[in-house]
C-alpha cells in the first residue's frame, strides 16, 4: 500500500502518523482520482456575473435598502501589499514599488470611503458586527497607523461592539514587536499566520525569513496575550519530507496554537515559474494527499475538530469569517478582489489598479444564486462546515436520493455520527467534487427555487 502512495515513508513519521487509518482510507477511495480533486467554488467563480458593477451597486442597494433584519453580518477588508512577494504564493498579492507610503494612504483612503458608503444602506449600520477580518497580502504592511484608521472607520461607520472578533492575517517576520502591541491596543484578539511548514530548509525555498524557532516563539508570544492563533500549513512544497511535516505540526500544537488550515500547494499563472523551478509541475498529487490524511488524523487526534472542511480547530477558534454561511450571515466584503454576499446575491470587486480607477464601490460585477443553488446552498454549507445534521442528511436522500450519499459513504468521504454524517479527512480533501456532483444530480425544484422530494 506504501508503493501506491508514491513511495510516501509512512513509517518514517512514526510517532505522529497513524499509518493504518492512511492506508485504510487510501485503499477506500475506489471512485475518486486523488490527481482529480476539485475546489469548492462560488458562483461567481462559475459562470458570468448578471450584472456588471454599476448595476450590481444598484442591485445591492435596493436589496440592502428593503433589508430591516438585525442579523449580524461579517465585514472582511483585502490588502493586497506584501514587503516581497513568495514565489509559491497562490494568492492575489503584490509588493509596491515606489512611492509605497503615498499608496499606502490612497488605499486606505478607498477602503474608507467605501466603508462608509456601505454604511448608508439601509440598516446596514445598526446591525451587528461578528467580525472584523482583514485579509491580504499582508496587512501588517499598512503600519500601525494606517490599520489604526481602518478600525476607527470600522467602529464610526458599523455597529462593531464587545463580542466582535477582530481578526487579522500575516507572517511571523511583520509581527514586530511594535505591531504586536498595536494590534493589541486596537483590540485586535484573532492572528492568522502563514507559517506554512516548520521545516527551515522549506522555509528557505518558499521564501520565508524567520527560522522555525522565531515562528513557534511568536505563536506563544501571541497566545500569551490572549489571543486565539490559527496558521495555515501547505502539503507539496518543495524539500518537504513527511516526518518534517509531522513534526512541525506536534510542535505547533506544543506551542499553544488554537486551529491548523491544512491546504495542498496550488499553481496558478502567478506561481507557475517558480513552481516549474522546483519540479512541481506535471507532479502526482499523491503523496501531498497522504500527507494531508495524516496531518488531519493526528489533528484529530489531539483533541482538534473541523468547524470548516479544511480547518481543525480547538473548542477556542471558532473561525467566525470563514464559518459565516453556516450562521446564516452575511458577509460586506470590501477591497481589490473581495467578495462578498447579501442574501442569495453574490458580488466580487476588480484587480488593484481598476478598483483604483473606478470611483467608489468600484465592483466587478454580481450575480444572484439561480433556483438550485438557492436549494442546494444549504446542503453545500453543511459539507463545508464538515459536518450534516440527521435533518440536513434527511434532505440530502430527498433531494439527490440514496445512490449519491451511498456513494460517499463506500468511498469514506462521510461516517455517520450521533444521526449526521461528518466529512472525514478524505472528505475534506474532496468537498469541492461533492459540491459538484451534488450539484450535478438530478433535482426536481419548483421555479421559486423550493425542492420537491424526489
Amino acid at each position: 500500500m506504501t508503493d501506491r502512495l508514491d513511495g510516501l515513508d509512512l513509517a518514517a513519521a512514526a510517532p505522529f502518523v497513524d499509518a493504518d487509518a492512511v492506508r485504510q482510507m487510501w485503499a477506500a477511495q475506489r471512485d475518486y482520482d486523488v490527481n482529480r480533486w476539485l475546489l469548492p467554488l462560488p458562483p461567481w467563480a462559475k459562470r458570468r456575473y448578471d450584472d456588471p458593477g454599476p448595476r450590481a451597486w444598484e442591485s445591492l442597494r435596493r436589496r440592502l435598502a428593503a433589508d430591516t433584519s438585525q442579523r449580524p453580518f461579517c465585514i472582511y477588508l483585502h490588502v493586497p501589499f506584501c514587503s516581497r512577494k513568495c514565489g509559491f504564493c497562490d494568492s492575489y498579492s503584490f509588493k509596491l514599488g515606489a512611492q509605497q507610503a503615498g499608496r499606502i494612504e490612497d488605499y486606505v483612503n478607498r477602503l474608507c470611503d467605501e466603508l462608509r458608503l456601505w454604511s448608508a444602506l439601509g440598516g446596514l449600520a445598526r446591525r451587528p458586527v461578528s467580525t472584523v477580518h482583514l485579509g491580504g497580502g499582508t496587512p501588517t504592511f499598512l503600519g500601525a497607523a494606517a490599520l489604526r484608521r481602518i478600525v476607527a472607520c470600522c467602529r464610526d461607520h458599523f455597529n462593531a461592539g464587545p463580542e466582535t472578533e477582530w481578526a487579522l492575517e500575516s507572517t511571523v517576520e511583520a509581527l514586530t514587536p511594535g505591531m504586536v502591541a498595536a494590534m493589541h491596543e486596537m483590540g485586535f484578539r484573532r492572528l492568522h499566520l502563514g507559517i506554512q511548514s516548520l521545516q527551515d530548509e522549506v522555509r528557505a525555498a518558499i521564501g520565508r525569513r524567520r527560522s522555525a524557532a522565531e515562528a513557534l516563539a511568536k505563536i506563544r508570544e501571541t497566545r500569551a496575550l490572549g489571543w486565539v492563533v490559527s496558521v495555515d500549513i501547505i502539503c507539496g512544497l518543495p524539500f518537504q519530507t513527511l516526518a518534517g511535516f509531522m513534526d512541525g505540526l506536534a510542535a505547533l500544537i506544543e506551542a499553544g496554537v488554537n486551529g491548523v488550515s491544512l491546504y495542498e500547494l496550488l499553481i496558478y499563472r502567478q506561481n507557475r515559474h517558480w513552481a516549474e523551478q522546483h519540479g512541481l509541475t506535471g507532479r502526482s498529487h499523491v503523496p501531498n494527499y497522504g500527507m494531508f490524511l495524516a496531518g488531519a488524523f493526528y489533528l484529530e487526534g489531539r483533541g482538534f475538530h473541523k468547524n470548516l472542511f479544511n480547518h481543525w480547530a480547538d473548542t477556542l477558534d471558532t473561525n467566525v469569517y470563514f464559518t459565516f454561511p453556516q450562521r446564516g450571515e452575511d458577509l460586506l466584503a470590501v477591497g481589490t478582489t473581495a467578495d462578498g454576499v447579501f442574501g442569495d446575491y453574490h458580488y466580487r470587486h476588480p484587480r488593484y489598479a481598476a478598483y483604483m480607477d473606478a470611483p467608489p464601490p468600484g465592483l466587478e460585477g454580481g450575480l444572484p444564486k439561480t433556483a438550485a443553488e438557492k436549494t442546494l446552498w444549504p446542503l453545500m454549507t453543511a459539507i463545508l462546515s464538515g459536518r450534516l445534521s440527521a435533518e440536513k442528511r434527511g434532505e440530502l436522500e430527498n433531494l439527490a436520493g440514496e445512490s449519491l450519499l451511498r456513494r460517499w459513504m463506500v468511498n469514506r468521504l462521510v461516517v455517520p455520527t450521533a444521526g449526521g454524517l461528518e466529512l472525514t479527512p478524505a472528505g475534506s480533501w474532496f468537498a469541492g467534487n461533492m459540491l459538484a456532483e451534488l450539484a450535478e444530480a438530478p433535482l426536481k425544484i419548483q421555479p421559486g427555487g423550493s425542492m420537491i422530494s424526489t
